[in-house]
């Protein structure tokens, strides 16, 4: 079901005449999405990614944690369900994660703020993108940071491409393509060993 929220928004751009807003108390717990024609619902101003980086950029390193951060703005209109992280190139020298050490908070990398609450983390095996679901949804108005633990950093040095996609809170929620982070992994003389 995650991959069919995927292929639909991708390449999807909002049409203002389509929009039918929704009721909106500012000061409910709970966004409520912009619902689309056919019940769909996306964001009115969509999360931005802003950053990525990794604790250890030395090839074949152990320990390491992937930082993913975005910005989900308060006039987003919508709650964030979903996050997808999906790998661009170089798929084959990325290294399994270890998924149940994937963590999520508010604000950035060195300075957390709250722990969000995941609900799941699943991996497509064959195009290796990382889904995390929260519950309950990440409410506009926070910057939002996820960390994923490789078993160890890949083996060819070089800069891997990461697509960050969005997705809404509803039963047919439209996803967005918040924006690529890359990584840079170096290798030098002392790495050779651990080949």
């Amino acid at each position: 079901m995650k991959t069919q929220y995927l292929a639909m928004g991708l390449g999807f751009s909002l049409s203002v005449g389509m929009l039918l807003p929704l009721s909106k108390n500012l000061f409910t717990q709970t966004a409520h999405a912009v619902e689309l024609s056919g019940g769909r619902t996306a964001f009115l101003k969509p999360p931005q990614f802003l950053d990525a980086f990794t604790t250890n950029d030395y090839v074949m390193r152990r320990r390491a944690t992937y930082f993913f951060t975005l910005d989900l703005p308060a006039d987003a209109d919508a709650a964030l369900q979903s996050v997808v992280i999906a790998p661009q190139n170089l798929t084959r020298y990325l290294a399994p994660y270890r998924l149940e050490q994937t963590t999520a908070f508010t604000g950035p990398p060195r300075e957390p703020e709250a722990e969000l609450t995941i609900d799941n983390v699943s991996i497509d095996e064959n195009t290796q993108a990382v889904t995390i679901d929260f519950d309950p949804p990440v409410n506009p108005g926070n910057l939002v940071t996820i960390g994923l633990r490789p078993q160890r950093n890949p083996r060819l040095d070089g800069i891997y491409v990461f697509r960050i996609t969005t997705i809404p809170v509803g039963d047919q929620p439209q996803a967005h393509i918040a924006g690529h982070g890359r990584l840079n992994f170096i290798d030098n003389d002392s790495n050779r060993i651990y080949r």
